[in-house]
C-alpha cells in the first residue's frame, strides 16, 4: 500500500514540476505520451493480501497541455500484476489507475484525483478486490506539492472487498 499512498503524491509532483512563472506560459501545447508492454519489479505490499516481491507489466497513456490559464495533466495505465509472497505463496490478477491535476498558472487554484483499483484473480487473495480514490482541491507550493493545511478538499479513501 506504501507505493499505492506514494502514486498520488507522485502523479501531483509529477504533473506540478511542469508549473513555470505566469510570463513562461504561452499558447496551448499539448504532449502525449504512449507505453505498451512496459514492465516494472519492485517490493511492496498487494493491498489486502501481503508483501511480496510485484511485477507489473502495463499499458500506459500521459496527456499534458499547458497554457495562458495553466496546466493539466491526466494518466491512465492498466496491466497485470504477478507477486511472490514474503509469507509464501504467490498472487495475479489484474489492476487499474488513473489521475488527474489540474492548476492555474499561480498555483493557488489546484485540484488532483486518483484512483486505483486491483482484483486478484489467482493464487493466495483470489477474489479479492480493492479500490482506492483519492483527492485534493487547494494550493500548491513552489514545488507542486500540495498544502494540505490550507486545502478546501483533500481525501484518500482505500477498501478491500
Amino acid at each position: 500500500m506504501r507505493r499505492l499512498s506514494l502514486a498520488l503524491g507522485a502523479a501531483t509532483l509529477f504533473a506540478a514540476s511542469f508549473l513555470a512563472p505566469a510570463g513562461a506560459w504561452a499558447a496551448a501545447s499539448p504532449e502525449t505520451t504512449h507505453q505498451h508492454h512496459a514492465t516494472e519489479t519492485f517490493q511492496d505490499e498487494v493491498p489486502c493480501v501481503g508483501p511480496g516481491v510485484i511485477t507489473i507489466t502495463y499499458n500506459e497513456v500521459d496527456h499534458m497541455t499547458e497554457n495562458a490559464n495553466g496546466f493539466h495533466a491526466t494518466f491512465t495505465q492498466t496491466g497485470t500484476f504477478s507477486a511472490v509472497l514474503d509469507q509464501g505463496g504467490t498472487s495475479s490478477g489484474r489492476f487499474t489507475t488513473w489521475g488527474n491535476f489540474n492548476t492555474d498558472t499561480t498555483g493557488q487554484r489546484a485540484n488532483g484525483t486518483f484512483i486505483f483499483s486491483l482484483t486478484v484473480k489467482s493464487g493466495v487473495g483470489a477474489g479479492t478486490h480493492f479500490n482506492e480514490n483519492g483527492h485534493f482541491t487547494g494550493p500548491v507550493d513552489a514545488d507542486g506539492n500540495p498544502i494540505f493545511s490550507l486545502a478546501k478538499v483533500a481525501f484518500d479513501n482505500a477498501r478491500c472487498h
